[in-house]
């Protein structure tokens, strides 16, 4: 029953991450924009670890999952600052200051922005106790060993709503490919489209950090394998991200279980990811990789 509840669970964990990198790609029009280097899975995180190490964690199964949210909440929030104001820095007259906003500016942003977090997530755990630090320690790599079905289908409920939401602006998020300008030329609420997609991306990416803690390179990797497979039209592009997704996170488990020790499956997926990554960046040179 566990290994039924743990392959579950990385399947929801990996379709939430596989959804948001995939949209968030699309959204802000960025190659390399997903849920762990925009600083959503760092802030998550730490807000996460604040109130396990606080004890706030034992005030019910809710206090997780909306720690997680606020955390991601920040961290996008403050790129989304920094964005704007390098947009505003840049302006040339006419158009969306969002749309407008430096591509290496929200990158560098998130980075930077997720860098802290980490930081301060290990500040955070360093001052608490022993047990805590271990105990946080090995969630924040990313661990699906204690997952239970309530938080579980909890999760899967998070998912499902933000899924929804996205699936609700699949045809927008198309056009939106085309450009924030030409899109809002062609008549869809750019403004509008992007809230409800990143808002959906911001709570499906915090369950998933709730769940089973920090687990990067899902976001980054899966939706380009499945746009190079299926193209990039958002209908095919949501549910492949999803199902490879969550393939991917299951995979990283299986791995990990033939290691020696607790190790945890973010630690598999960054080191399967990577090179993944690397080779789809490295074919862009003979014209299959037009997507990074």
């Amino acid at each position: 029953m566990d290994i039924v509840v743990i392959f579950a669970a990385a399947m929801v964990v990996g379709a939430s991450l596989g959804t948001s990198g995939a949209v968030l790609q699309s959204v802000l029009r960025n190659p390399l924009a997903e849920p762990y280097l925009l600083g959503m899975v760092g802030g998550g995180a730490l807000f996460a670890s604040l109130a396990m190490t606080t004890g706030l964690s034992e005030a019910g199964s809710w206090v997780m999952p909306a720690a997680s949210l606020l955390g991601s909440l920040f961290s996008l929030a403050l790129v989304g600052a920094v964005a704007w104001c390098s947009a505003r820095a840049k302006k040339s007259g006419g158009g969306d200051a969002f749309a407008r906003s430096s591509h290496s500016a929200v990158i560098l942003a998130g980075f930077v922005v997720g860098g802290t977090m980490g930081s301060l997530e290990m500040l955070v755990i360093s001052l608490g106790d022993e047990s805590a630090f271990t105990t946080v320690s090995k969630w924040l790599y990313g661990s699906l060993a204690h997952v239970s079905p309530a938080a579980l289908a909890g999760t899967a409920a998070v998912f499902a709503v933000s899924a929804a939401g996205l699936w609700s602006v699949r045809r927008e998020l198309n056009v939106m490919e085309l450009g924030h300008d030409e899109a809002a030329l062609l008549g869809v609420n750019v403004r509008l489209v992007a809230v409800i997609a990143i808002g959906s991306t911001a709570l499906a990416t915090s369950a998933a950090v709730a769940l089973a803690g920090a687990i990067g390179f899902v976001g980054l990797v899966v939706p380009h394998l499945v746009r190079r497979l299926f193209g990039p039209r958002m209908q095919v592009l949501l549910p492949m991200s999803a199902l490879f997704g969550g393939l991917f996170v299951a995979l990283g488990e299986w791995l990990v279980r033939l290691l020696p020790g607790d190790v945890g499956v973010g630690v598999a997926c960054a080191i399967t990811g990577g090179p993944v990554f690397l080779v789809l960046l490295a074919s862009r040179h003979s014209g299959a990789g037009r997507d990074i």
